[in-house]
């Protein structure tokens, strides 16, 4: 499940993408600081990066979940993603790079 909105922030605009992902608390963890080191926690569930140039992200999961199929417990996170000076070839970029490092299988 994905949701865009558009918000104005004082004389910023802010890019919100809500996505659902089968990934847990601790993969998101594991994974993220890879892609990119300059990450840093703000809080509980709650993460920022700042580039050079001005852009900013923020990163907020939602409290873990799990889906039950058969005997099959899948955790899976809805994040709630806010991108400040973002263009939108930059936002595609970092979904590409995103998606593609928390992939699972062969798919």
């Amino acid at each position: 499940m994905t949701s865009n909105a558009i918000v104005a922030l004082g004389s910023a605009l802010v890019i919100v993408i809500e996505r659902e992902y089968g990934i847990s608390h601790g993969d998101f963890g594991r994974i993220f600081p890879r892609i990119e080191p300059k990450t840093r926690q703000t809080a509980e569930r709650r993460f920022q990066l700042l580039h050079a140039d001005g852009r900013s992200l923020q990163i907020e999961l939602a409290i873990e979940q799990a889906r039950l199929i058969a005997s099959l417990k899948i955790p899976f996170t809805q994040i709630t993603f806010r991108f400040m000076g973002w263009s939108s070839s930059q936002r595609i970029d970092f979904f590409r790079n995103f998606d593609q490092s928390f992939q699972k299988g062969g798919g």
